[in-house]
């Protein structure tokens, strides 16, 4: 059996585009403050995402974003003006699990506010790991995806379209209908819900992502795509699970030993997440034992590379 640095050169090589330069850097941008989105102190305000983009820049480096809705909290209105007066970029998600709330509220603010922003678009995924959840079907995603593309080529954007979803589903063939569809894809993949331990993390996380692109390429041909890791880190605090240990140490070694290196190989990363989210639930999760043995809260609160309403990381984010 090959190794997994053979398998991953000769996907790579496969793909020019993607093993050219380095791959760009990326963080996904909570937009809310609290729980519930109608509530107007809960959602972030257009001076605080300015702030937060500012910050991520010149700690960071990268001027990108992920986001996951288009109207909740009345997102773009908020966010897309700090984009602009930072120069920062956007992969606008648009949740996608129910059809009315993506055809009423999802696919009008797109449809609004694409034509006078699409210079801070990169690309628009529909959906996030709607097909992990079982939420909607490959198929009825593709159709989504399609309509998107409409839209954004109604406003005059010359920008890719498709969905994310995690790396395990996007290796099956019940996947392909929206592969198909897109051009533009992102594979999720966390070592830490592997349940891995630090000495495998890095293999592990490549191991993943190999495997989803190399499939995602068997399936797209000659067809071009963008690709990126859609959601990857490890977190500071909160619950192990199996043999992953959340703790800041950890995290700057997966950053150090996956992070850093698949950016070396010319992959684009989304790193989940820049900054925490405490308002999060906790919630006891069978098989997340704390460091006291006992089953404690999950760890959604803690995968920010800063804390909340932090100037400063939680560990070091060069790559050398």
């Amino acid at each position: 059996m090959p190794s997994l640095i053979t398998v991953a050169k000769a996907t790579l090589l496969a793909l020019p585009a993607l093993a050219s330069a380095a791959g760009q850097l990326g963080f996904s941008l909570g937009f809310a403050k609290g729980l519930d989105h109608k509530i107007e102190a809960n959602c972030k305000t257009t001076a605080e995402f300015t702030s937060e983009l500012e910050l991520i820049k010149k700690v960071t480096g990268s001027n990108i974003i992920r986001l996951y809705t288009t109207s909740d909290c009345n997102l773009l209105p908020r966010v897309l003006p700090a984009l602009k007066k930072t120069n920062s970029k956007v992969v606008l998600g648009m949740w996608s699990q129910t059809d009315e709330h993506f055809q009423k509220n999802e696919v009008p603010a797109l449809e609004k506010y694409l034509p006078e922003y699409k210079d801070q678009v990169i690309g628009v995924t529909v959906g996030s790991e709607a097909l992990y959840r079982k939420e909607e079907t490959a198929e009825q995603l593709s159709k989504k995806i399609l309509q998107v593309k409409e839209i954004v080529k109604k406003a005059g954007a010359d920008i890719p379209v498709g969905f994310a979803d995690t790396w395990n589903l996007l290796i099956l063939d019940s996947a392909n209908p929206a592969i198909e569809a897109s051009d533009l894809i992102l594979a999720n993949a966390f070592s830490y819900w592997q349940g891995q331990t630090m000495a495998n993390a890095t293999h592990s996380f490549f191991d993943d992502i190999m495997q989803a692109l190399a499939h995602i390429q068997k399936v797209k041909g000659a067809t071009p795509f963008e690709f990126w890791v859609g959601e990857t880190n490890w977190p500071t605090d909160g619950a192990s699970f199996e043999n992953s240990v959340p703790s800041v140490e950890n995290a700057a070694t997966y950053w150090k030993e996956a992070i850093c290196p698949m950016l070396k190989w010319g992959v684009n990363v989304f790193v989940f997440e820049a900054f925490d989210e405490p308002h999060k639930e906790s919630a006891q999760v069978e098989g997340k034992k704390g460091k006291d043995g006992k089953v404690e809260e999950n760890v959604e609160k803690y995968w920010g590379v800063f804390e909340e309403g932090a100037t400063k990381p939680k560990f070091d984010l060069t790559c050398l």
